[in-house]
């Protein structure tokens, strides 16, 4: 499980681990919490018989070194991202694919027609659409796009890094990313 971690202001920094949250927490580092509790660590024994501990919740706002959003902003294009953002879908019959195996990454100009490996020229295929196509534009081999590609924007990205994402966490990042997002799509 993941911990949402955010700068002070509320921007999403990186996904960290329980453990380091906890950290953040022991060393006074948290400058705000939200979400569920999703552990709790044990300390020791306190003079009163008490048990101490500490816990986390999914989201933290972390003190400290400033989060430069512009630098941190651009979204890297991978196929695990792609798929993502696509939802999985091939762009050209509209198949449900969940096996990374089924799918690849298809240019809509393609690469060696002069097209760019980016957000906006990519798309996600299945490999019998995508072998269909081949090296052609769209307009030579009868295809149509069932969707228009896009950039996904910072809290996009962390929502398409995140493996197990809980639903506080998504409502999170939701709220950040603009309403075109194929993350909205029920």
């Amino acid at each position: 499980m993941s911990i949402l971690a955010l700068d002070i202001s509320g921007i999403p920094r990186q996904w960290i681990s329980c453990d380091d949250a906890i950290k953040y927490h022991a060393t006074d580092s948290v400058a705000w919490s939200m979400g569920e509790t999703v552990a709790r660590y044990r300390g020791g024994v306190q003079r009163n018989g008490e048990l101490s501990y500490i816990e986390t919740t999914s989201i933290i706002a972390v003190r400290g070194h400033g989060f430069d959003i512009a630098r941190h902003s651009k979204v890297v294009l991978t196929n695990p991202t792609l798929f993502g953002r696509d939802r999985h879908i091939c762009a050209y019959c509209g198949g449900h694919f969940e096996n990374y195996k089924d799918l690849s990454r298809d240019h809509i100009v393609p690469v060696s027609r002069g097209g760019a490996n980016t957000w906006l020229n990519a798309i996600t295929a299945c490999k019998d659409c995508n072998s269909h196509k081949g090296n052609k534009l769209l307009e030579e081999c009868g295809l149509e796009l069932r969707y228009v590609p896009y950039v996904p924007n910072h809290y996009e990205s962390m929502l398409l890094r995140g493996r197990n994402v809980l639903a506080d966490q998504m409502d999170y990042l939701k709220v950040g990313i603009p309403k075109h997002s194929r993350v909205h799509l029920n």
